[in-house]
């Protein structure tokens, strides 16, 4: 899922379940952030040394990134027998992500008993990629297989690059028996949307009545053939929704004197930015440059939502503690 979804998509579910415009800004905000950060950082705050967490991860080489980025925010693992029963071949994995699973619902009522909206940002993130991701896992393992001939490790969805994430995508995912191998993500996001407004209407106390209908006007929101302008100002339109900055919090926190402009979308600078330092950690080259913190560092969102994201890593390892621990090494 991209930004439409985990930003203005929770943004919409968030106001109509009763969070003030500000705090529904925040919710998105958390929720979207685990696909934005790419680079972790050394903050000089002074007062001490800070050490940020990374949430997403182009790399395969390393199988600590596993459980430290893609298992725990992106491919909460579910139930193996549903996910095996699904596939041509009937292989089974312990980490096979299925929507609406018991773990990602542990790890969400988790987040929500703590009443902290950036622990419930991230938790959403998690809970709604497990329709996004489901028959996939967060390991490098043959379960997710789509190619035998490609040369891209098979890790989460690397076999089909972008496409689980795309609303509107029709797919084919031939590993499944059919008609299951025909994947409409549509209604795989809306299912998560339905859930996810349930569990956050419950948050506020109040009734989820008018699920349907708020479910069908955000599939209209989030309308085919519309340009990504035309979906913002709908958005603005009907709920009030602010414009998504990609790295607001991380430029209100941070003095990164390196780091260009970068929009709202992800750019080659990014990845050009994750991958050198990357390569110098591992040659062992270049020790981690810290960055200068703004004042206020540690009353600022994105600090909160550090703290929060290490807060979810941690909670998920104990719920998914019965799993392999060597896989975890």
């Amino acid at each position: 899922m991209n930004h439409e979804f985990h930003f203005y998509g929770t943004y919409y579910l968030a106001v109509h379940a009763g969070f003030s415009p500000n705090d529904a800004e925040t919710l998105a905000n958390a929720a979207q952030m685990p696909d934005t950060c790419l680079v972790s950082y050394r903050v000089a705050t002074g007062r001490t040394m800070y050490d940020t967490t990374a949430t997403h991860h182009y790399g395969f080489w390393d199988t600590r990134h596993e459980w430290e980025i893609w298992i725990p925010f992106h491919f909460v693992p579910g139930d193996s027998t549903v996910a095996a029963a699904l596939r041509k071949d009937g292989r089974k994995s312990a980490y096979a992500v299925t929507p609406n699973s018991e773990n990602a619902k542990k790890l969400l009522l988790a987040a929500l008993r703590t009443r902290d909206l950036f622990r419930l940002g991230i938790a959403l993130h998690a809970f709604a990629d497990t329709w996004a991701h489901q028959n996939f896992s967060g390991r490098n393992e043959t379960l997710n297989t789509v190619d035998p001939n490609s040369v891209v490790p098979p890790i989460g969805h690397a076999h089909v690059r972008r496409a689980p994430d795309m609303i509107d995508e029709i797919w084919t995912d031939p590993r499944l028996r059919g008609p299951n191998d025909r994947i409409v993500n549509r209604k795989r996001f809306l299912d998560a949307a339905r859930v996810i407004y349930k569990y956050l209407c419950t948050f506020n106390r109040r009734t989820f009545a008018d699920a349907e209908i708020v479910i069908a006007n955000l599939s209209g929101l989030l309308g085919k053939g519309k340009s990504n302008e035309e979906k913002v100002y709908d958005f603005v339109i009907e709920c009030g929704a602010p414009e998504y900055r990609r790295n607001a919090w991380k430029k209100d926190a941070l003095i990164d004197p390196y780091e260009p402009d970068l929009g709202n979308f992800e750019s080659t600078y990014e990845k050009l930015e994750w991958l050198t330092k990357e390569v110098l950690a591992k040659a062992a080259i270049s020790e981690k440059k810290p960055v200068e913190s703004r004042p206020g560092f540690y009353s600022s969102p994105y600090y909160r939502w550090m703290e929060a994201a290490k807060q979810h890593r941690t909670k998920a390892r104990e719920i998914l503690a019965n799993l392999t621990s060597s896989a975890r090494t």
